[in-house]
Order: C-alpha cells, then structure tokens, then sequence
C-alpha cells in the first residue's frame, strides 16, 4: 500500500524508488505482488511511464486511511508490551539548525529519562526527511515551512507546531542600509545569498524579492547558514537567515527586519498519522516541545540599530 502511494504521488516507478530509497525492479515486485493479491491491475504501463487503473486509483483513495489504522494498531500493540514506557529504538532527525539548537537537548533529556530508550539521531533536510518517514525510515522529523509559501499538506502525516522564529535580513555592516530605515525594495540591486535549487529557502528568497518588485541577483547558493554568514560577512551579497542559525553575533554582519515585507519561518515535528501516542514518539515529541521552548527562550536576538 505504501508503495502504491508512492508510484501515484510520484508519478512513476524510478521516482517513487527514489523516494522509498529502493530500486527500480524491488517497486516493479512489489506492485506485481500487489495485484496478485488485488484480483486486479492497478498499473497501465506504456514503455517507461506507468498510470494508475481506475482499479488503483480507487485503492489509493483508501490507502492513508488503512496505513493510519495499522500505525494505530502498532502503537496500540506497543503500549500493551512496553507498559507505556518509552525504549527501544526511535529513528528522529531534524535540519542543521534546528539538530543544534532543538533535537541535541531533547536526545539528551531522553536519554536520562528514559534509559531503555536509543534514539538514532540524523540531521536532513525536509525534503530528504519526509520522504524517509513515509517509508518508515524515520519515525519522527523536524521540518521549517515558510508563511509566505502554501504548506504541504499530506493526509498521512501528523504535524505538531513546536515554534515560530522571525527570518531576518544579513547584511555587511558597510552596506548603507545597514542603518537606517530598511525596505525589501530597496534592496533590489544586491547580490543575494540563496539556498540550494529546490530548496524552500530559495524558494521564499525569489518569491520576497518578486513580492518587493524585482528578480533577486544570485551569484551564491548555500542551506549552510554558517557558509551564508560567512559569505554575508565577505561582503559577496545579503541573506535571509533566522535567529536558530546564530551562535552569536557575527563580527561584520548586521541582522535586519524590513519594514515591508516579513517572513516567519515555522517549526513543525512530523510523525506518521496515528503513530503519535507510540511511546517512544510520544516522549520524542514531549522533549522536542520542551527543548523547542527553552531554544525560542533563549534565542539570539540582534542588537538595536541606531
């Protein structure tokens, strides 16, 4: 069922492959496998595309609600054998800023709280993390939207907010709008420092720039905030950055927010729908809430700009 999920949001076999981190031929067996058992084709195949039969299309209609039910039986059978308590293994990652800053202190309260629990930590990117939960990869991840960018919205994952965070405007401190009154428009002749392609982070970067007027000048792509910052710092352009990625304040970099147009970036944990009162990731979420609260508590904020 999850792989026939897959193949229909994917569009084909490679690419859901690709997002199951599985081969081409090991999707091919397993859906001929499901059709077995179906009665039924559920895939019209025409040389490397495939397409869902009516068949499949309606199996697919029933498939998160069918997944959702076994998570609730898996997490219904976990509590009878471990008695509520938290341990075994739990796969949890979250994107650098946030490994930092949110998942290192909540593995460490898990861990002196619930000794029999081994969390196995990876940092990822959403885009390489959702997919990896869907495949039961992982069991819980840390994602950042963007408000200004339409959410994802996936029926098969639970979404639990844990924090908001202002994205400000890095500039070199020799840059005349480095005081003063600051506007997105009138940065419109600036190099910009932007994520990676296919990235959300360069995604909110054009679209700010294409809300204040303009096409942004790219000439460096980075999800490092450290290497942004650096960059920043070099004088090479200007960045959007957000208040988890500071250790401290950077020698040559003034942070901004601009008077027009203001980007919230947003925090979420997400779990597989009906797997959130698992014991194990039900502790995950508790201390990620936690650490997330301490983290907003303590985060940097710039100095004031005369």
């Amino acid at each position: 069922m999850r792989i026939l999920r897959e193949v229909a949001s994917r569009g084909g076999i490679a690419a859901a492959a690709n997002a199951l981190y599985t081969s081409p031929s090991a999707i091919s067996q397993q859906m001929a496998v499901l059709e077995r058992e179906a009665g039924v084709k559920l895939l019209e195949r025409s040389g490397r595309s495939v397409k869902l039969t009516d068949a499949g299309i309606q199996l697919v209609a029933h498939a998160e609600h069918i997944l959702a039910i076994l998570e609730r039986a898996q997490t219904d059978l976990a509590i009878i054998a471990q008695g509520n308590l938290p341990a075994g293994p739990i796969r949890v990652c979250a994107f650098p800023t946030a490994a930092r800053s949110i998942l290192i202190p909540a593995v460490v309260s898990l861990a002196q709280t619930y000794p029999f629990l081994e969390p196995i930590v990876s940092d990822l990117e959403p885009e390489e993390s959702i997919p990896m939960l869907k495949a039961r990869g992982m069991d819980v991840v840390m994602i950042y939207e963007f408000d200004h960018l339409a959410p994802s919205i996936d029926p098969g994952i639970e979404r639990h907010a844990l924090m908001n965070e202002p994205m400000y405007i890095a500039l070199p401190e020799t840059d005349p709008k480095a005081t003063g009154s600051l506007k997105m428009t009138d940065l419109a002749d600036r190099r910009w420092i932007v994520g990676r392609d296919g990235s959300s982070l360069l995604e909110i970067q054009i679209h700010v720039a294409n809300q204040a007027g303009y096409n942004p000048l790219i000439n460096f792509h980075s999800n490092d905030y450290q290497v942004i910052l650096a960059a920043v710092q070099a004088g090479l352009g200007v960045a959007l950055v957000p208040p988890l990625a500071m250790f401290a304040s950077v020698p040559g970099v003034v942070l901004r927010i601009p008077e027009d147009i203001r980007v919230t970036r947003s925090i979420s944990a997400l779990v597989r729908s009906g797997s959130s009162k698992h014991p194990s990731i039900a502790a995950a979420l508790k201390a990620l809430t936690y650490a997330s609260e301490e983290a907003s508590s303590r985060s940097f904020t710039p100095r004031p700009i005369r």
